[in-house]
């Protein structure tokens, strides 16, 4: 009884340790990432998360109160599921932005409408 008593808390503490420690990304966040992702696949330029950084952080005026910060999980997980996407998913994706935008948005943001 002792441990019951002992061990339900500490596995709930855990539980929201582990919670408050992973990454929540806003929905707002993942379409921004989602729609970058889609420009530079588009375009035909590199779209690892290092260029993805880059124009984040570079897209920052020096005068800016609120800067954005590149978050490298979320354009990590952007590219995890770029590579789960089968060959023929990808190629209809780099020739439309839209279709791109569509396939990411399923995956990261379901149920919501593509614009």
């Amino acid at each position: 009884m002792f441990k019951l008593k002992f061990l339900l808390p500490v596995l709930i503490v855990i539980s929201a340790a582990v919670w408050w420690l992973m990454p929540h990304y806003s929905d707002e966040d993942k379409g921004y990432y989602i729609a970058m992702f889609c420009t530079l696949t588009h375009d035909g330029r590199d779209n690892s998360p290092l260029a993805m950084q880059q124009i984040i952080e570079g897209s920052n005026s020096d005068y800016a109160l609120q800067k954005i910060h590149f978050q490298s999980g979320l354009a990590e997980h952007l590219q995890s599921v770029w590579q789960d996407l089968s060959a023929e998913q990808q190629q209809q994706a780099r020739q439309e932005s839209l279709s791109c935008r569509k396939v990411m948005s399923e995956k990261l943001l379901p149920g919501r409408a593509v614009q």
